[in-house]
C-alpha cells in the first residue's frame, strides 16, 4: 500500500510540474503574440505616417544599404547608384554598371523601385512600370531591366522569387523581383556574364 501511495505521491507531483510547465509555455507564447500584434500594430502607424515619396525612399534606401554592405567584399568593381541624369526627359531610379580587369562592361542593369502606401486609392500594378522601364533601360545602354516592386502583394505570381517576364510582356531581359531578392538577382545576372565573358 506504501508503494502505491508513493507511486500516486510521484505521479501527481510529476503531473503538477507538467501543469506548471504548461502553463509557463503558454505565457511565454502570449507574450511572443503580444509582442508580434505590438510590433505590427506598430509598423501599421509607421507606414501610415509615411508619405509615398517617404515610402519608395525607404525602398530605395533598403536596397541601397544591401548593396553597401557588400560593396568593399563582393562588388568592387561594380558601381551602383541613382541615375541624376534626366538628359532625355526620364530617368529610371538605379544603374548597376560592372567592369573586368581592362575597364569593359561586364554587366548594366537598370533598377526601377516601386512602393506605395497601404491605404493607396489607385493601386497601381507592375506591368504598368514595364514601357517606362525597358525605355530608361535602352536609354541609359542597360543590358538587364529590373523592377524592384512591393506592388501587388498578394500576388502569388510576384511573391515566388524572381520572376522573368521577358516573354509575356515584350520588352527583352526584365525581371521582376521582391526586395528580398535584390542581391541575389544581382550576383545570379553577374555570374552568368562573367561566364560568358570567359
Amino acid at each position: 500500500a506504501a508503494q502505491v501511495e508513493r507511486g500516486q505521491a510521484e505521479a501527481e507531483r510529476t503531473e503538477a510540474a507538467h501543469q506548471l510547465e504548461l502553463r509557463s509555455a503558454l505565457q511565454v507564447k502570449d507574450e511572443q503574440i503580444a509582442l508580434r500584434e505590438r510590433e505590427i500594430e506598430n509598423m501599421r502607424h509607421m507606414r501610415a505616417e509615411l508619405t509615398v515619396k517617404m515610402v519608395g525612399e525607404s525602398l530605395e534606401q533598403f536596397c541601397e544599404d544591401e548593396f553597401n554592405k557588400l560593396r568593399a567584399t563582393g562588388f568592387q568593381r561594380a558601381r551602383f547608384g541613382k541615375d541624376n541624369d534626366a538628359a532625355d526627359g526620364s530617368k529610371g531610379d538605379y544603374i548597376y554598371r560592372e567592369l573586368d580587369d581592362d575597364g569593359s562592361e561586364v554587366v548594366s542593369i537598370m533598377f526601377e523601385m516601386k512602393n506605395e502606401a497601404d491605404d493607396s486609392t489607385h493601386r497601381k500594378r507592375n506591368e504598368d512600370h514595364f514601357k517606362k522601364l525597358d525605355h530608361d533601360r535602352r536609354a541609359k545602354g542597360c543590358e538587364y531591366a529590373v523592377l524592384v516592386s512591393l506592388l501587388e502583394r498578394d500576388s502569388d505570381y510576384y511573391n515566388t522569387g524572381i520572376v522573368d517576364v521577358s516573354y509575356e510582356s515584350g520588352f527583352e531581359k526584365m525581371y521582376v523581383i521582391r526586395p528580398q531578392f535584390f542581391i541575389p538577382l544581382i550576383t545570379l545576372i553577374r555570374n552568368a556574364a562573367l561566364r560568358s565573358v570567359d
